[in-house]
């Protein structure tokens, strides 16, 4: 184990912010999207007027970037809105259950909740890959849905190619497979599978049990406008837009999420220097004492376990903004490089401060 003596003095690029916060806690893209999307925003809607209630241009150009029908797109306010709908409609007894690997996003618990289901938490096994093999074993019965956050939000793990195809094969067919991918943009594994190619090959099967969910909050970064889309089999698709409320989507979501699908190549600029960030944060963390695994998001994971809160509370005091997952561990999202500087500059400090780091490996 290293000792605060044997830690190199670092050296990270930038002053230290005075008077304001750095936030990293939210996953949101620290870049602005491309200016033809900034003025599709801006300058193409009329706010004297509705937006178009069935989002036909929007629905279009999705359906031709997803490879599936109009019939087939989801679209809600938020990729939480369509997760909302979809854990509605399918828990409909008091004894419904849905299934998730634990820690995860907080909504989940909500969206359970207010759908008068139970919530199953499979804890995850640590790592950078999910145990899909406990989720299995996990389904009862009762379970209706299971999310499969692929990359998993907060730890980074992911579902591989084979591992999901295992899964889903030996998933009962009445059992919905929900395949979050909000963070899909940024995965760098070759060996993760697209989840819509993955659905729909399993509809023509005639295995209509999975449907995928994804976001314009993060890589396309117009988390502002919350728009949120996937797919699903016509029957259920087709229940997610009878359950959405009248003209949800607004005008400036839809024209800036049309204008961002025509700018692709800006949004993997984009992704493509958060992922080299989340390379260097990963590599200073594990040369200062940390022990994050691989991340396949645009955000890192420190497993503090109970030092969690206050790792946090000491980032904060440095003026970083991060989250803290009580008793799990510290999500930290992947920002500028001023931000990680910043960042890096309090993990180092809380080392120097504490003289060792939880769950650093043993050869530090």
């Amino acid at each position: 184990m290293s000792t605060t003596a044997d830690l190199p003095a670092p050296h990270y690029s930038g002053p230290r912010r005075i008077g304001g916060i750095t936030r990293l806690a939210a996953n949101e893209l620290p870049h602005p999207p491309p200016s033809p999307v900034r003025a599709a925003v801006a300058d193409n809607v009329q706010l004297n007027r509705y937006p178009d209630p069935a989002c036909t241009e929007l629905i279009a150009a999705l359906a031709k970037h997803l490879r599936a029908t109009p019939e087939q797109i989801m679209l809600g306010a938020g990729a939480s809105a369509i997760l909302h709908r979809l854990i509605q409609i399918a828990c409909t007894e008091p004894d419904h259950a849905v299934l998730w690997t634990s820690p995860a996003f907080a909504a989940f618990d909500v969206f359970a909740r207010q759908a008068g289901a139970r919530a199953q938490r499979v804890p995850h096994a640590g790592g950078e890959t999910l145990d899909l093999d406990a989720m299995l074993a996990a389904i009862t019965p009762s379970t209706r849905v299971v999310v499969v956050v692929n990359p998993h939000n907060p730890t980074g793990a992911i579902a591989r190619q084979k591992d999901l195809r295992e899964f889903l094969n030996q998933v009962p067919n009445d059992v919905l497979v929900v395949l979050d991918e909000a963070y899909r943009e940024f995965v760098t594994d070759p060996h993760v599978v697209d989840g819509a190619e993955l659905a729909q090959a399993r509809w023509a099967a005639g295995q209509e049990n999975v449907v995928v969910v994804r976001t314009f909050s993060k890589a396309f970064g117009l988390a502002a406008t919350r728009i949120g889309y996937g797919i699903a089999p016509v029957p259920l698709a087709r229940a997610i837009r009878d359950a959405s409320v009248p003209r949800e989507i607004g005008a400036a979501a839809q024209s800036g999420a049309i204008a961002a699908l025509t700018h692709q190549h800006a949004m993997r600029h984009n992704v493509a220097r958060v992922t080299a960030e989340r390379t260097r944060l990963l590599t200073e963390l594990r040369r200062i004492g940390y022990a994050p695994s691989e991340s396949q998001g645009n955000f890192v994971w420190l497993p503090l376990a109970e030092d969690s809160g206050r790792f946090a509370a000491h980032c904060y005091d440095d003026g970083v903004l991060v989250l803290d997952i009580a008793d799990h561990g510290v999500r930290v999202t992947v920002g500028s490089p001023s931000d990680n500087d910043a960042f890096l500059r309090a993990a180092h400090t809380w080392v120097t401060g504490h003289g060792h780091i939880l769950n650093a490996p043993s050869t530090l």
